[in-house]
């Protein structure tokens, strides 16, 4: 479908939103001002030895004061908490102890709890916890959560909004479900918390989620488009009377055994191949943190899931290897989303172009953080790969806070590359700055500027990236502005696409109004568009207009419809899937579709995402589909289906169809025993893959592995049947962590 009009469409578009946000503006917002006072709590020193089993009958909690204070934060914004809950805080020479009793006046049938993975969902479980802010500096803090099955799940948390999600610590939780609800018991040593002994109170946050009614609670009220991770919105922890903050040595050797087959038939061959290797971490102070890592080995690393492409982006995959996500979000700057432009990621190290691994040498990382700096610093090397030789990898980020929430900061990248044979040596340079600022409590604005310099390719060039955006509790605006020039090409970062000047206006609103039926929470009209112009002509490139209407349910339920308006420029041809072509010139169409999404916490859930009408010239339906099944939390089930079904797209006119298929089994004994077993297979690729891992947590983050991975190639998706090149491994692999 040609749209005449389009170029008219964005302003009206643009006004009818801007129409909507004046009557949403309009809403009473006395929920985003909730009057508070900051709340105190007093810990006390445990006068009995503790067992943390999850019951609070030690005689010490007995002597310790309760506080019982929660506050909704959803869906009724500064009234009561419909469920009492209660938190203790002890501490003795070693540990700082939360006891927490959950009450449900369904008992045990009211607890929703999907798996007993660590890191599980905040959105689809019961959980409760505490947010720490022990440098009472209200920029860095950490949070340790819990569910009624005893599952971990930890973060930290910089300038309230900026998360470390992937970060582990040491340090213990025990849960037991009653006929009145759950308590749990967390046992956190000092030597995890980075702590200043001088006395001053922390800033401190209890919260609570019960997903029965998919409320939202909070010890320390704070407005619901806001996180319980801002720290100016907490209370105070007295009365702690910590050790004196020492050096902290922890070692983390790990043992592997790896057997690898590929090809097929007399051409099988099979390789064994022992090895050894570990981190040594050391934290000299309280703000520093030093790892070194010899022979960094990610074997039990969760594999990527694999996408069907049908956009003029290059595909941006997330880092899944432990060693990196710690501390990783140190070395990031730049955006995610429709247009990614990165400086540095870790995934170029280690992996190639395909994600096959490459082995890393070994390595050092140093990583500070206070009240005035962030900084970080990595050297690392791996080995050659088919031409090239060994490249050795060094960043430095440094960042400056000032005034409350303000920062500024700068970042360096060096990849050298040996020379190898005839093929000479390289090294490329990337360098980046950026700046973060809290203009209000609900606005905030962050730029970041950068160069490249890749010797390999030859290409130099420049990107940047702006955001600022307002969000309340009943509207978020925001604009996003970023260019990436014909040569900027950073050799160890990423970029969607070069020669783009990229902008995006949002806006979305949060309607709750007195007349909605019980069932529903909110609505949220929205408008999205996402433009990409010629940085030197100023021509448009590419451009996408969406409008919807989300309803969500009081269950965390949703649906909406949406509309799609695209404008397409390309100025070349390019290959799509299959043996589609799509040429150049002005490719206009519009779309619609419907979103689904059920109760995540049920047992049973759906999603789906169900769209078609016109692409390239032609059509496109297309069906985004997955279930889950948890009958009981220790056993869950799911898979995801999409399929991409196109007609006569492209020049010559095409029809081509894609599968993208994923089943997944996880079986749980308890918390830190568990069995998963993923498997992929995507047409378009003709790649079928699977991953199966089994992992026991022995002790506080030391865990053996048994990992089975399997690759080939798959002609067609027949059942009982996989043809093709394969390729296997079986790797066992043993981690222990010692805490000197």
């Amino acid at each position: 479908m040609r749209l005449s009009a389009s170029a008219a469409a964005l302003p009206i578009a643009l006004g009818v939103c801007a129409a909507l946000t004046t009557s949403l503006e309009g809403q009473p917002a006395t929920d985003s001002t909730v009057a508070r006072v900051a709340p105190s709590y007093r810990a006390v020193r445990a006068s009995t030895p503790m067992r943390v089993d999850g019951r609070l009958d030690e005689a010490a909690w007995s002597v310790a004061a309760v506080t019982d204070r929660l506050t909704q934060v959803e869906p009724d914004n500064g009234t009561p908490s419909a469920f009492r809950t209660t938190f203790r805080i002890l501490f003795d020479t070693r540990f700082l102890y939360i006891g927490i009793a959950a009450f449900d006046t369904m008992g045990r049938r009211g607890v929703r709890v999907q798996d007993l993975r660590r890191k599980f969902d905040y959105f689809s479980n019961d959980l409760a916890g505490v947010v720490l802010d022990p440098l009472h500096d209200g920029r860095n803090s950490v949070s340790f959560q819990t569910n009624p099955y005893g599952a971990q799940r930890e973060l930290q948390i910089f300038d309230g909004g900026n998360f470390n999600r992937e970060w582990e610590g040491v340090w213990r939780t025990r849960s037991v479900i009653s006929d009145s609800g759950w308590t749990s018991e967390i046992a956190i040593p000092w030597a995890t918390l980075r702590y200043k002994s001088d006395g001053i109170p922390w800033n401190m946050n209890l919260l609570r989620i019960a997903r029965r009614t998919n409320e939202q609670s909070a010890w320390s009220v704070y407005p619901r488009n806001l996180t319980v991770y801002r720290m100016d919105f907490a209370g105070r922890l007295t009365g702690l009377e910590p050790p004196p903050p020492s050096s902290n040595i922890q070692l983390r050797p790990y043992g592997l055994f790896d057997v690898a087959r590929a090809g097929s038939g007399s051409a099988r061959a099979t390789a064994t191949s022992p090895a050894i290797g570990g981190e040594i971490i050391w934290r000299p102070t309280t703000s520093l943190q030093i790892d070194a890592t010899v022979r960094t080995d990610f074997a039990q690393a969760e594999v990527d899931r694999q996408v069907v492409n049908l956009r003029r982006f290059s595909v941006f995959f997330p880092e899944r290897r432990q060693f990196f996500l710690e501390n990783g979000n140190v070395f990031e700057l730049g955006n995610e989303g429709n247009f990614t432009i990165r400086p540095f990621i870790t995934r170029s190290i280690g992996l190639d172009g395909d994600g096959n691994p490459i082995r890393v040498q070994g390595g050092v990382r140093g990583v500070l953080r206070d009240a005035r700096y962030n900084a970080g610093a990595l050297l690392i090397r791996q080995n050659g790969r088919d031409s090239a030789g060994s490249t050795a990898f060094g960043v430095v980020r440094a960042s400056r806070n000032f005034g409350e929430s303000n920062r500024i900061g700068a970042l360096a990248v060096v990849q050298r590359t040996d020379g190898s044979g005839a093929t000479a040596g390289t090294t490329s340079t990337t360098l980046a700055a950026d700046g973060f600022a809290r203009l209000s409590a609900t606005t905030t604005f962050e730029w970041m500027a950068s160069t490249s310099d890749n010797a390999a390719t030859g290409d130099r060039g420049v990107g940047a990236y702006s955001y600022i955006g307002r969000q309340s509790n009943t509207l978020l605006t925001r604009l996003i502005t970023s260019l990436a020039t014909r040569g900027y090409n950073p050799s160890a970062g990423f970029v969607s696409r070069s020669d783009v000047l990229f902008v995006s206006p949002w806006i979305i609103g949060d309607w709750r109004p007195s007349w909605r039926p019980s069932f529903l929470r909110s609505f949220k009209p929205a408008l999205e568009t996402d433009l990409f112009f010629g940085p030197r002509d100023g021509r448009l490139q590419e451009g996408l207009s969406q409008a919807y209407v989300d309803f969500n349910f009081q269950n965390g339920a949703l649906i909406y419809p949406y509309v799609d308006l695209n404008f397409q420029r390309p100025t070349a041809p390019f290959a799509l899937v299959g043996d589609v072509v799509i040429p150049s010139g002005r490719q206009d169409y519009l779309r619609g579709g419907l979103v689904l999404r059920t109760d995540a916490s049920a047992r049973v859930s759906v999603r789906a995402d169900f769209s078609a009408g016109g692409f390239y010239g032609g059509t496109l339906e297309r069906a985004d589909m997955s279930a889950r099944w948890a009958p009981v939390p220790r056993t869950a089930f799911a898979v995801s289906y999409q399929v991409n079904q196109l007609h006569g797209v492209g020049a010559p006119a095409r029809d081509a169809t894609t599968h993208l298929l994923a089943p997944e089994v996880r079986l749980w004994l308890n918390p830190r025993v568990q069995f998963s077993s993923f498997y992929q297979y995507n047409s378009d690729a003709k790649r079928g893959t699977l991953n199966a891992r089994f992992s026991w947590e022995f002790a506080p983050l030391s865990y053996f592995y048994v990992v089975v991975n399997d690759r080939r190639t798959v002609r067609a998706p027949v059942m009982g049947q996989m043809p093709g090149l394969p390729s296997d491994q079986l790797l066992v692999k043993l981690v222990y962590l010692w805490q000197l």
